[in-house]
């Protein structure tokens, strides 16, 4: 009877254990890309403009090491874009061995007033993941 709930108590610590755990954001690891492009897209005035292109290796680390802490949001994404903001950034992630086959992710604020100090990473149709604005805080183009 002792074994029983010894079992039964550390399956349920498993479960719980299993069910709490914050997921990651999936990223590329930064010496697979040869530059990581910036493009803001304001919705309302149907507008695109590049905003900067990182491809020293050192700047591509740091920026996936700042996006990289993501924990995933309660929220789904399925679509291919995100829905519900006027403004959003598009993050392509350019690979080196594979030219064809670039990822992308949108970094964007939340409408809320009161979240102001997140911003979000969608990954269409993988999730929508949340980081704190002031692990973002080298990237200047995102303070506008």
């Amino acid at each position: 009877m002792k074994k029983l709930k010894k079992y039964s108590i550390f399956i349920l610590l498993l479960i719980g254990l299993t069910a709490c755990s914050k997921k990651k954001i999936e990223l590329p690891k930064s010496k697979d890309l040869e530059n990581i492009k910036v493009t803001e897209v304001i919705k309302e005035k149907k507008e695109e403009r590049d905003i900067v292109n990182i491809d020293k290796e050192e700047d591509i680390n740091n920026f996936i090491d700042s996006v990289s802490s993501a924990t995933k949001t309660k929220q789904s994404s399925i679509s291919d874009e995100p829905t519900n903001v006027d403004k959003y950034f598009i993050i392509s992630l350019n690979h080196k061995d594979s030219k064809n086959n670039n990822s992308k992710f949108y970094i964007y604020k939340s409408k809320k007033y009161s979240d102001d100090k997140y911003v979000y990473l969608e990954q269409p149709y993988r999730g929508i993941f949340r980081i704190k604005k002031e692990k973002l805080k080298d990237n200047n183009w995102l303070n506008d």
